[in-house]
């Protein structure tokens, strides 16, 4: 068990600075999207800082109006965490390519239907 918390710490650690980076970004009364402020159009993640800061009051209707994916892309996350303590190098490499994959795809048509008007226009 213990070799497991070990290869799960090692395959999760280039999470850790996203993270912090993403929970000051988060605190600061200012949009911080680069992609808004150098192009003045919103990003393919665009809400899911508001998105993730409704979840964690468990305020999963506003999660939802912040930006669709808030809720799958956390599923996305809490079983890639799983992953990396339950399977071996292999799997585990398929299992992320295609979490991360499918989540990039994902990102990209929710962005393509919000600028249609669906979901709520470009930004909520």
């Amino acid at each position: 068990m213990r070799s497991r918390l070990a290869s799960a710490r090692r395959r999760l650690s280039p999470a850790g600075p996203v993270l912090a980076i993403a929970a000051f970004l988060a605190l600061i009364p200012y949009p911080t999207c680069i992609v808004r402020l150098t192009v003045g159009q919103p990003c393919p993640a665009c809400g899911l800082t508001r998105a993730a800061l409704s979840l964690l009051r468990l305020d999963f209707a506003a999660a939802t109006h912040w930006h669709p994916l808030a809720l799958p892309l956390t599923l996305a996350a809490v079983a890639t965490g799983v992953a990396a303590l339950v399977l071996k190098e292999p799997a585990w490499k398929s299992f992320v390519k295609y979490t991360l994959g499918g989540s990039g795809v994902a990102l990209i048509l929710v962005w393509v239907a919000r600028f249609a008007g669906f979901f709520g226009g470009p930004v909520p």
